[in-house]
């Protein structure tokens, strides 16, 4: 909170500034960021190249003239508390230095400090507003792998983010129950002979169900369709019948469905990733949400019937950028793409909510999962479902203020269509993002490791249908290992119950850091040996940044040494502080800038990036800045300060990330 402080204190002078020039009605953005070079101050403003579009003066000019002469003529400037100097640099840059002794007075003496630190300045309590994050969304016929996990930790980061900011937040689980991929699987098991008796025998060698269907049922049936045409004709008979809700076929997928969702379910608690609402496609599909919609979209013009030509006798959305796009096929059955707009618009609250909902699983961190159901079931005079309404539905669509869908990049055609769609129908578009991030690969490493051979040992694109991929259960579980067998070596004689405790916690809070910690448009070469490494940018070199300040509080409490927080330093002129303690207090000090910014940009990488920053800054002084054996009293007190301050900032950027806090490795 003190940076937001002398962020406002620069801005205020700033705007100020701007007055003299004569601007009138004239608005003007600028940043006031660090420097890229430390020399230059402690921050920096790019006021004067966006002024110099307008008086027409270089920007260097321009700096030189507001440093000079026009600082001296504002009362911000001479009321000013945190900034000592201003000084300009070429091409046209102004720099400001913090008064270093004010600053770290405010940092040291605050009686708030707990709050300070951790507290945005800038939060609207009174906002009732709801996000509305959608991820994971992975089709029910397989067990998750690794891409799916970038995904879900995505998301779930995301939503610890909002909730830090003490926002309404929303995550949707959307099971697409009625597409190509679950079709697949229903007819493995009702035409192509494979036998759920195999899996309840238990004679199926695999320890889940959404493993079974993925890497046996799944696989089997897509090799079968180049031997078996007529099981491709099946397949089109399955997806007509799954839109009918009272169809045998219906019933029988929501039987293999919840099973394969359940599994998968497990394997997302595993690592503490938090649901609160599970859509089903085709309840989007058997509501009467697709027929309002598919009104609408006709009634406006916006879908068009083909009479000739390739997509003869389909409906089609024709984008002034993407070319057409078939929503409805010329078979009647909707397409991939069809299904996806009306819950767009549902979740946008356009349309009204047609959906129960019921408590679907109690979740890892005690909070109940619920289901949209669709609660009756006769049929009216048209044909269509009669649905009864349930007024304590979880979501207030009247209040949507952001709805996030995290999704590969490679559906950004699709989503690029849905916004211009939005836009069309007359929704509030603008509060629709979608978040694209690139696919996982794996190495050649990893592949080896799996038994897998490849071409010159290298990475290979993960394949359901090829059954090439690596399960996010089986990760976790080599991870775990490896994570126990280091623990193991540097805490001999650890009890067998902690040793298996902390060597999961570790394994869980590698796989979500790595996954969090590159660019979206990165694509991810996931190597297991990397993801666990003690050095560099990880978790567990993380993990044991937090595990120092905990040795370092275990070892005051054995010597009996107070470690009252709020303990006043009395003299603080008698402290000289070291670079090591300063770049450690601005950094622990932009905890709650970079948390805003995570937010508002819908970025947890920000976040990964804080938090490795803050772990190499306390180890440098951790090793510099010892806190016992310091015989100034005063400064042993600071740095005992700075040091609970870390720990606060450490475990509430460590939960955002889900990076669990452990007091030894």
């Amino acid at each position: 909170m003190i940076l937001e402080e002398i962020i406002e204190e620069i801005g205020a002078v700033i705007n100020e500034v701007l007055t003299f020039f004569e601007l009138g009605s004239i608005k003007i953005d600028y940043d006031i960021n660090e420097p890229p070079i430390p020399e230059f101050g402690d921050f920096s403003t790019n006021i004067c190249f966006q002024l110099a579009k307008i008086v027409r003066k270089p920007p260097l000019s321009i700096a030189e003239e507001i440093v000079k002469n026009k600082l001296k003529l504002s009362s911000k400037w001479k009321s000013r508390r945190y900034i000592e100097i201003a000084s300009f640099e070429k091409p046209g840059f102004i720099n400001f230095t913090l008064n270093k002794d004010i600053f770290l007075l405010e940092f040291l003496q605050n009686t708030n400090q707990k709050t300070m630190i951790v507290t945005p300045k800038t939060r609207d309590l009174n906002n009732n507003d709801t996000i509305i994050i959608e991820h994971t969304s992975v089709n029910p016929n397989k067990s998750l792998h690794v891409g799916h996990l970038r995904n879900a930790i995505i998301g779930d980061c995301l939503y610890r983010i909002f909730k830090k900011v003490r926002k309404e937040v929303k995550v949707l689980n959307y099971v697409d129950d009625s597409g190509l991929q679950v079709a697949d699987i229903i007819v493995g098991f009702k035409y192509a002979g494979m036998s759920l008796e195999e899996w309840k025998s238990g004679s199926a060698n695999y320890s889940k169900f959404d493993q079974y269907c993925g890497n046996e049922v799944y696989v089997k049936i897509n090799e079968l369709y180049k031997q078996r045409p007529e099981l491709i004709a099946y397949r089109a008979q399955v997806m007509r019948e799954l839109e009918n809700p009272l169809s045998e076929i219906s019933s029988f997928t929501n039987q293999i469905v919840s099973k394969v969702l359940i599994d998968q379910l497990k394997t997302t608690w595993n690592f503490r990733i938090h649901y609160d609402l599970l859509n089903f496609e085709s309840q989007i599909i058997q509501s009467n949400l697709w027929h309002l919609l598919f009104k609408t979209l006709k009634d406006k013009k916006i879908v068009r019937y083909e009479t000739e030509g390739k997509n003869k006798g389909c409906w089609i959305y024709s984008s002034p950028k993407e070319g057409d796009k078939v929503i409805i096929r010329s078979d009647s059955t909707l397409t991939y793409f069809a299904k996806d707009i009306p819950y767009a618009v549902w979740k946008l609250g356009f349309l009204k909510n047609p959906f129960g909902c019921k408590i679907f699983a109690k979740q890892w961190d005690n909070t109940y999962l619920y289901s949209t159901t669709l609660q009756d079931q006769n049929i009216d005079d048209n044909g269509k479902p009669k649905l009864k309404i349930n007024n304590e539905f979880p979501i207030n669509f009247n209040n949507i203020s952001r709805v996030i869908t995290v999704i590969d990049s490679r559906q950004e055609r699709l989503q690029t269509l849905m916004i211009e769609i939005l836009a069309k129908i007359g929704t509030s578009s603008s509060k629709y993002e979608y978040l694209g991030y690139e696919p996982v690969i794996l190495s050649g490493n990893t592949m080896a490791m799996l038994g897998i051979e490849t071409i010159d040992n290298k990475a290979v694109q993960m394949s359901g249908r090829k059954g090439i991929f690596v399960e996010a259960d089986l990760a976790l579980a080599i991870l775990e290992e490896r994570a126990r067998s280091e623990t193991e070596k540097r805490n001999p004689g650890m009890p067998q119950e902690e040793l298996s405790r902390i060597s999961r916690e570790i394994a869980i809070s590698a796989i979500r850091y790595y996954f969090i910690k590159f660019d979206f448009g990165k694509i991810i070469n996931f190597d297991i040996n990397d993801s666990l490494s003690l050095e560099g940018d990880t978790a567990p070199y993380i993990q044991y940044a937090y595990a120092r300040g905990k040795k370092i509080e275990d070892k005051l409490n054995t010597k009996q040494k107070s470690i009252e927080f709020f303990e006043t330093i009395t003299n603080l002129s008698a402290i000289e502080f070291s670079k090591v303690e300063i770049d450690l207090i601005k950094h622990l000090c932009k905890y709650t800038i970079k948390l805003s910014e995570s937010s508002e940009k819908a970025n947890p990488k920000i976040m990964a990036k804080y938090l490795y920053q803050l772990a190499t800054l306390f180890n440098n002084f951790y090793e510099s800045s010892p806190i016992i054996s310091e015989s100034n009293a005063n400064l042993a007190k600071a740095r005992l300060k700075i040091m609970q301050c870390s720990m606060i900032v450490f475990e509430h950027c460590m939960e955002i990330i889900g990076i669990s806090t452990l007091s030894r490795m």
